[in-house]
């Protein structure tokens, strides 16, 4: 049996592995995503140690309940949610336990297993953390009269083999889907945290001591050309700093939530959104009139977790219902789906509307599978206007997604921005040469070529998004030219003057423009560019005004 005080040690011993083995584990994820899995995975599980430390645990129903709430808060991104099913379906399976056969562990495998299906819809094959669950289960389940002490050795050495023969498929899932075949060669991050965790459960049974350390010095971190503070307080300092520049327009809760400084009238409809650091201005820039009532942050380049976006929910709830605007990325929608869940039991009605516009990722055809970008502001603007003017939630709902139906985002990226933290850039490109189709992390694009003039690289670029948009009647579009961080304003404004005439020469009229770095990655240089074709009542709700520490409209 697997005793309570090894079950305690397991829990104690995961943030020890996982401070041991984060580096390599944001090696794996560099190639198809931003480097930080380590990170998410050191984060949630310093979190359940910090409170599996302070909580008075009676039974392994109660160890596993603590540990999948502190995951799902300490973490975000896309494991967040995905670990917390997990670790929740043991604080259902072991109520009253206090030792765990073999056989318990099989069946807890095989429903984590289930829920992490149902939250994140992968199935076995699509190169996930499922490819390594599945064998432990299968094993653990054949071998289930012998002792946890007796297998679980064995076990780990079968998941650890699962997970390194993701390397040979391809992803279906997540960011790397988007790859296509070009996602083989590398192994899942995901399958190989799931690996360490059955290492960590078979040093617990062997009763392996922890050995935490609790120093959190700061003092040798040197962050290299960036102003900066501690590591771990760079979205708190970012946000705050935004709230104390615009005090009229944006407030920082004492939970971390950024939200309107003059709320909405109540008996309208509220809107809110959850995201990543690191993107400045973003979406803090966007609080205001006819735009969002609350945003919340997650780490850098991490989707705040699904149980904070339910805060944010709370805060932008007028009684009359929220939106909650979702970016298209693997954790921006798990958590999304999860914080709505949440609202909901609160009896908050909330409608997902999701922003999928690169067209580099999905054809016309499949637009809802397309990765958000930029576009994002088109529906925000127009679902914000819809608002302020009283719309019902599922009226401001429909024009939303109409809006990101009709919009079209294509990106070009220079160089490769640079994590804060650990000052090593998110993806490699060689000097002199340009990605287009490429993601706000730099993920990999659809073309890599020598850099070309300005001009040509817009006829490429306008081009695509103009036959992308080709079915739509309308040919009075909104124009998004939007800087990834690096990229000057002189060098927006060569871009945009030959996007406007080539546009004109398309015969489509350039309705309003809005040129500036709203999303951006760090100091990535480069561009995206976002086509919106506009309907009449479109266009009548994108002219209402707007106001946001970083954007207003009309410009005037």
């Amino acid at each position: 049996m697997l005793m309570f005080e090894q079950g305690k040690i397991f829990f104690v011993l995961l943030k020890q592995v996982f401070d041991q083995h984060y580096p390599e584990l944001n090696e794996l994820d560099t190639t198809v995503g931003d480097g930080d899995h380590g990170y998410t995975m050191q984060r949630g599980t310093t979190e359940i140690y910090k409170r599996i430390s302070k909580a008075n645990c009676h039974d392994f129903a109660d160890l596993f309940d603590t540990a999948a709430i502190a995951f799902a808060e300490g973490s975000g991104g896309a494991i967040g949610p995905i670990l917390s099913a997990f670790f929740a379906e043991g604080g259902v399976l072991f109520k009253g336990k206090c030792g765990l056969s073999t056989g318990d562990l099989a069946v807890f495998i095989e429903n984590g297993a289930e829920a992490i299906m149902q939250v994140g819809g992968a199935v076995p094959g699509d190169k996930t953390i499922l490819d390594a669950m599945i064998p432990a289960y299968k094993y653990l389940s054949q071998n289930e009269e012998q002792s946890p002490q007796d297998v679980l050795e064995q076990t780990w050495q079968i998941t650890k083999k699962a997970a390194e023969a993701t390397a040979e498929m391809v992803a279906r899932q997540g960011r790397a889907r988007f790859l296509k075949e070009n996602s083989k060669n590398y192994q899942d991050a995901g399958a190989t945290s799931f690996a360490w965790i059955i290492y960590t459960l078979w040093q617990a049974a062997l009763n392996e001591k922890a050995h935490i350390s609790d120093d959190t010095s700061t003092t040798d971190f040197h962050p290299h050309g960036k102003f900066l503070n501690e590591p771990a307080e760079i979205v708190h300092e970012d946000n705050r700093g935004l709230s104390l520049a615009y005090p009229e327009l944006v407030r920082l809760t004492d939970d971390e939530v950024l939200i309107r400084a003059q709320q909405k009238e109540p008996g309208k409809v509220g809107i809110a959104i959850g995201h990543g650091g690191g993107h400045t201005p973003s979406m803090g820039g966007f609080i205001g009139y006819g735009l969002l009532d609350a945003d919340v942050y997650g780490p850098i380049f991490t989707c705040a977790s699904g149980i904070k976006i339910s805060r944010a929910i709370q805060y932008a709830n007028r009684k009359a219902g929220v939106i909650l605007l979702v970016s298209n990325h693997t954790g921006d929608v798990l958590n999304a789906r999860l914080a709505k869940r949440r609202a909901e039991q609160a009896a908050i009605p909330v409608e997902l509307v999701l922003s999928s516009d690169d067209i580099a990722t999905a054809p016309r055809s499949q637009f809802i599978e397309r990765r958000g970008l930029g576009g994002l502001l088109f529906a925000l603007k127009i679902g914000g206007a819809a608002a302020e003017r009283g719309y019902p939630l599922a009226k401001v709902a429909e024009i939303m997604r109409k809006t990101n139906e009709r919009t079209a985002s294509l990106a070009v990226a220079l160089s490769a921005p640079t994590h804060p933290v650990t000052g090593k850039p998110l993806f490699e490109i060689p000097e002199d040469h340009l990605e287009i189709g490429t993601g706000v992390h730099g993920e990999a694009g659809v073309y890599s070529g020598v850099l070309k003039p300005a001009r040509e690289i817009v006829n490429r670029v306008v081009d695509k998004l103009v036959n992308d948009l080709e079915e739509f009647d309308e040919k009075k579009y909104l124009v998004l030219l939007n800087g990834s961080g690096g990229t000057s304003l002189m060098e927006l404004h060569i871009l945009f003057q030959n996007i406007f005439d080539l546009l004109v020469q398309k015969g489509i009229q350039p309705a309003s423009s809005v040129v500036g770095s709203f999303f951006t990655t760090q100091e990535m240089k480069g561009f995206s560019l976002s086509l919106c074709a506009l309907t009449e009542e479109m266009k009548s709700l994108w002219n209402d005004p707007a106001s946001g520490a970083c954007f207003r409209w009309p410009y005037k």
